[in-house]
């Protein structure tokens, strides 16, 4: 766990920095509503709508639920997917000579979300499955809409910590205390809940590097799961009769440049996103409302619009019978005989309040994110003598991740662009803003090299930092658009324990090869409107994209986990293909490059596949039916 300290970060200040500011506003991609124009007539309570659909949703599911002592029993839907901390502790002990649970899902992300929908869906009856999320679970409707609500939970220890970040149970996490500054979403539903919901595959020369391991390297193998997970995540690209201006302005640029002969014609285009459109049900029950274009993605969807896990993989997971634990972080866990021991500080939500206990599982996976999974296995390997390969750790990729920052206040064309969020507690925005992030310029091109092979893609900022990025940046964000661009890092960094606390050392990060090309793009990308083009650089190296620390590979000398994400065994060898029984990781932390583009679906595609190897597995046939038709 963290170890807290009250001390200032370095500076002796005791007030909030410029850079602490702005690494907020850029990692959470976030700044505030320059405008209050709202519909006419009474405003719509979107948030109060979104939170009776969601809990009505959750009250009108049913499913064959387990006791603590493994009794199978029907169970009706209680307007939430989770339990607490004290319903976890009924299940320490409860089946006497055999372990708490049978399998351990650590963290509810797109990884953990998956496993915990596919196996519980053929679990055995009195199989128990339980999910352990440290953060709790975001009611659609109740996510903060102001910047004094926000309260992330950081990873470094300063006096902006003290004052916003020391809380664990957060909506953001932010591990800043090393070369690298990582944010990550804390909740029920993980990153889901706080990105910026874009779907999307890597082209197949990214598959075909070195450090791939064969069986992977070719997209065909993952197309079933790719296929897969877009139907689930239920993707759609926003309508064109509903462009912002944002996204006209985004996608105008390309078309001049095009042009100008300066880029491709077909450079641009609106991207698949997990936010639905119109009105409905989908497949899993979930009621969902249309987006309103608010802007507000990246801070919560107070509609009930995205597609975040919540609304799918993880109501199909409580239909199965998992049983699914909000906060409870796990800090670290130990092979004893037979199963794992699994260490969790769990949080009550009262001020403070922490009790440490230990559960034990025959078979856990782990999915708490590439940093939070890098955290627990490193702690795992130095506290708890777990034998882990030597690359545990290693291998991090940040995706290439920059942000940057075109402003056209002094341009001669009249420019607009709305990327403020305004959020919907005063209704309906009068003007949209769109969803965060809507089109995409794609230069993955085969005839470039695959460091030239770079995506820039266009932001709204959320309301809930409002004012505070638009002076930080002296720029007046009807007239600026914001852009995330990703590409193909070297993957070198290094995730390392420093206090008891994960950090990235990555010291060449600033110089990689895929932000000069990127530099040289957003260069031209300004001149189609006459703007101003900067790096959003007082916020430093900053990824929402983590990637690798844990590696697939064949081999321990190569990697850390094997293709079907078992963690290799180096107990008897360091070199081996031996694993630990019963032990895997199921997120980003196993993808052993950078993707070039936004990760979420390939996080979702590989746990798929891994999920559908624990079902298939012989060792696991006591635990999961067989498909029907074998």
């Amino acid at each position: 766990m963290s170890r807290h300290r009250n001390e200032a970060n370095g500076s002796g200040s005791t007030g909030v920095s410029r850079r602490d500011l702005l690494k907020i506003g850029a990692v959470a991609v976030s700044a505030a509503a320059c405008r209050t124009g709202r519909s006419g007539g009474e405003p719509i309570d979107y948030a109060g709508a979104a939170r009776r659909a969601y809990e009505e949703s959750l009250k009108g599911l049913r499913r064959s639920g387990v006791t603590a002592a493994g009794v199978e029993v029907a169970e009706t839907g209680t307007g939430r997917l989770s339990l607490g901390p004290e319903a976890l502790r009924a299940h320490r002990g409860s089946r006497p000579g055999r372990p708490d649970f049978d399998v351990l899902i650590i963290g509810s992300g797109y990884g953990g979300a998956v496993c915990a929908a596919r196996l519980a869906a053929r679990r055995r009856p009195g199989v128990k499955i339980g999910v352990l999320e440290r953060g709790r679970e975001w009611v659609p409707g109740t996510f903060p809409n102001a910047l004094a609500n926000l309260n992330p939970i950081s990873r470094r220890s300063s006096w902006l910590r003290e004052q916003l970040a020391h809380n664990p149970l957060g909506l953001f996490g932010f591990y800043s205390q090393g070369d690298v500054t990582v944010v990550t979403g804390d909740g029920l539903g993980g990153g889901s809940l706080i990105n910026c919901a874009v779907v999307m595959e890597p082209e197949e020369d990214a598959f075909r590097q070195p450090a791939w391991p064969a069986e992977l390297r070719s997209k065909t193998v993952l197309r079933p799961y790719f296929d897969r997970a877009t139907r689930m995540l239920a993707a759609q690209r926003t309508p064109e009769d509903r462009f912002p201006p944002k996204l006209k302005a985004h996608l105008g640029t390309a078309a001049v440049l095009a042009k100008r002969g300066t880029w491709p014609a077909d450079v641009a285009y609106t991207l698949p996103i997990t936010v639905t459109f119109a009105d409905g049900t989908n497949a899993q029950g979930m009621r969902q409302r249309a987006c309103v274009q608010c802007g507000d993605c990246t801070t919560g969807c107070n509609v009930g619009a995205k597609q975040s896990l919540d609304m799918n993989y993880l109501p199909l997971a409580w239909s199965g019978g998992a049983l699914l634990f909000t906060q409870t972080e796990v800090e670290r866990v130990e092979r004893a005989d037979d199963r794992y021991r699994v260490h969790c500080v769990l949080r009550s939500g009262r001020l403070l309040a922490e009790d440490r206990d230990v559960f034990t599982a025959r078979t856990v996976i782990m999915a708490a994110g590439t940093v939070g999974t890098n955290e627990i296995l490193l702690r795992s390997r130095d506290a708890g003598g777990l034998a882990v390969s030597d690359w545990l750790g290693k291998g991090f990729s940040a995706n290439g991740n920059h942000v940057w920052f075109v402003d056209y206040q002094d341009s001669n064309d009249a420019v607009t662009t709305n990327s403020g969020g305004v959020g919907v507690a005063a209704g309906t925005p009068k003007a949209l803003v769109g969803p965060t992030i809507q089109g995409i310029v794609d230069f993955r091109r085969a005839d470039r090299p695959l460091v030239r092979r770079v995506v820039i893609e266009d932001l709204a900022h959320p309301s809930a930092l409002a004012r505070g990025v638009a002076k930080l940046t002296l720029a007046d964000l009807n007239r600026a658009i914001t852009l995330l661009a990703c590409g193909h890092d070297t993957a070198d960094g290094e995730i390392r324990l420093e206090d008891d606390e994960a950090s990235v050392r990555w010291p060449g990060y600033r110089t990689q090869a895929c932000q000069a090309e990127m530099a040289v793009l957003l260069a031209q990308y300004a001149t189609a409107y006459g703007g101003r083009a900067r790096p959003f650089a007082p916020g430093g190296p900053t990824t929402a994209h983590p990637l690798g620390g844990c590696r697939m590979a064949a081999t321990a000398a190569e990697g850390v986990v094997n293709h079907r994400g078992e963690v290799f065994d180096t107990a008897t060898g360091r070199y081996g293909r031996a694993v630990q029984p019963g032990l895997y990781v199921a997120d980003a932390s196993i993808i052993p490059t950078a993707l070039g583009n936004n990760p979420l679906l390939t996080i979702t595609a590989l746990a798929e596949r891994i999920a559908d190897l624990i079902l298939e597995a012989p060792a696991n046939a006591t635990l999961f039916q067989a498909p029907r038709g074998r």
